[in-house]
């Protein structure tokens, strides 16, 4: 019963967000990207996701049209020079994820799925069987790991293990409630960060 709650709060969680944000998110992103020569707004990169199956995970392009990957300090080639920098930092250029949400591939809260390079090297700290455990479930926009401050690169073994003991974590426990407290939580993380951006 958890499980088809949880599915049915997905699909309508993205297609609110394909409604009310993506709907004029896109073409706005879209627009400024003309004014610097174009190239794909999106791109997507393969992922490991439950079972550690693999998947086209959709991102925005946050870098430089001729570059393969992004890479700290890049940013989108927009007129407005901070945009791809607030886009990563705030956590917006995962939206397009929703469609992934919407494939089966990803959920709204879970692990966040990792490059399988990242996830070679998180098995070589913490080890295959804590690596296993946190691919029983699909992974999510956002995660317990994130709202804890887990996000993005990890700079050393304690803070890969805090990470992967967090997702593990919430595989146990997942509920309803945590999911909602997590997405709340998120939101306020997004908003303080895109506001820190533009006012700082």
């Amino acid at each position: 019963m958890e499980s088809l709650l949880k599915r049915s709060f997905d699909v309508l969680f993205a297609l609110t967000l394909l409604s009310l944000v993506m709907s004029w998110l896109v073409p706005v992103l879209w627009i400024l990207n003309l004014f610097v020569g174009g190239g794909p707004l999106f791109f997507s990169h393969q992922r490991e996701g439950k079972d550690r199956k693999l998947f086209w995970c959709y991102k925005f392009r946050t870098f430089p049209k001729n570059a393969v990957h992004p890479k700290p300090g890049d940013s989108m080639t927009t007129p407005i020079p901070w945009l791809g920098t607030l886009l990563r930092n705030s956590g917006i250029d995962e939206l397009p994820q929703v469609l992934n949400i919407l494939k089966g591939e990803m959920s709204v809260v879970g692990p966040r799925p990792h490059l399988p390079e990242y996830n070679a090297y998180y098995q070589s700290v913490v080890g295959q069987e804590e690596m296993d455990k946190r691919h029983n479930a699909r992974p999510g926009l956002t995660g317990l790991a994130q709202i804890r401050g887990y996000r993005g690169d990890t700079p050393n073994s304690a803070s890969i293990h805090n990470r992967i003991n967090s997702d593990i974590e919430y595989i146990n426990k997942q509920t309803f409630l945590l999911d909602l407290e997590i997405i709340t939580i998120s939101l306020w993380m997004l908003i303080r960060a895109a506001v820190r951006r533009i006012f700082n």
